[in-house]
């Protein structure tokens, strides 16, 4: 009340008062604006963390179901029947191939440019060197891992016992 009668009655001090008054009015405005502000960057990130945690959903299972069609190709003489009872639209070799590639061109969509291009690498060249790129480009792609292992690491030296199991 007394701030009030001071508007009035004084005018130096009804413009002290004033601009405290207007002072907090900015601030309550700037309160205002920080905390719109504040919900909008939450908003935002947010929907860019959700998109991500999406994506990364779609791509674990792809990736899998990839590198498992990619793993039988490259040893489908002894991998011929675990494609036949998981994929029995798949008869032949080429038959898995033409899949490989269609996942390739879905790829596109949704992983990253290493993994395209890894990908890429191995419709080109299927062999286990290509193969063992594109799974470190899937491994860097879902989880960020930064690794030591090269291709070269992951490749076996084939040393099989009597009943033909690799030993190393």
């Amino acid at each position: 009340m007394t701030g009030i009668t001071a508007i009035i009655k004084s005018p130096l001090n009804s413009i002290t008062i004033y601009l405290e008054i207007a002072e907090i009015i900015k601030a309550i405005g700037l309160i205002g604006i920080g905390g719109l502000l504040k919900s909008l960057l939450d908003y935002l990130i947010g929907v860019k963390k959700q998109k991500a945690e999406t994506q990364h959903d779609f791509k674990q299972p792809r990736y899998k179901a990839i590198i498992l069609q990619c793993y039988i190709f490259i040893f489908y003489d002894k991998e011929r029947d675990r494609l036949q009872l998981s994929r029995p639209d798949l008869k032949t070799k080429e038959d898995l191939y033409d899949e490989i590639y269609v996942e390739w061109v879905n790829m596109t969509l949704y992983a990253s440019d290493k993994v395209v291009f890894a990908m890429k690498c191995f419709v080109q060249k299927p062999n286990q060197k290509t193969f063992n790129s594109l799974i470190l480009s899937m491994r860097k792609d879902l989880y960020g891992i930064r690794t030591k292992i090269r291709t070269d690491d992951l490749l076996l030296k084939s040393t099989k016992d009597k009943d033909g199991y690799n030993i190393t």
